[in-house]
């Protein structure tokens, strides 16, 4: 597997793994309105879009989308957040592929095209009972930031985490 580029025709591929790796997470389908915010965080300032494929050895099309993650420009995430710093707003994998080191591909190249595009900082939120994805941001030099907050569309407890300066 690898990660490359995506653009716009990649969304609703996206938006399916969105919604399957949080089904697969929750053990039941997201709640109402998943789905709008996917498309109104993804309509937000881009600073990149990064898509993890399956190898492809034929050359032909687009190998399958297993997952992606999405930064938005400072600003686009919670107003308590760290004013210049991106925001790391989407990151998930298929549920069949997690744990193949997807995840971490697409922080570690994210996380360089953030600072390519001159964002130092970034920021993010998470669940503070998602013990994989905790492990997987702080082992990448992650720090959680702040007070928790609860998530605008099921209350529980997320917790901000930022990277850089």
């Amino acid at each position: 597997m690898h990660t490359e580029p995506a653009g716009d025709d990649d969304l609703d591929a996206c938006e399916t793994v969105w919604l399957a790796a949080l089904a697969a997470r929750d053990g039941h389908e997201p709640a109402a309105g998943t789905a709008e915010r996917f498309r109104t965080k993804a309509r937000a300032q881009r600073v990149a879009l990064r898509a993890l494929r399956e190898a492809s050895g034929d050359g032909g099309a687009d190998p399958r989308l297993l997952g992606f993650g999405l930064v938005t420009a400072p600003g686009t995430g919670y107003p308590t957040d760290p004013p210049d710093a991106a925001y790391l707003a989407l990151l998930a994998v298929d549920p069949a592929e997690q744990g193949r080191g997807g995840g971490g591909r697409l922080l570690d190249d994210l996380t360089d095209d953030a600072r390519a595009a001159g964002h130092d900082r970034l920021v993010l939120h998470v669940l503070r009972e998602n013990g994989g994805a905790v492990a997987l941001y702080r082992s990448r030099g992650w720090a959680p930031w702040g007070e928790p907050l609860a998530h605008a569309l099921t209350g529980q407890a997320t917790q901000t985490f930022v990277l850089g300066a």
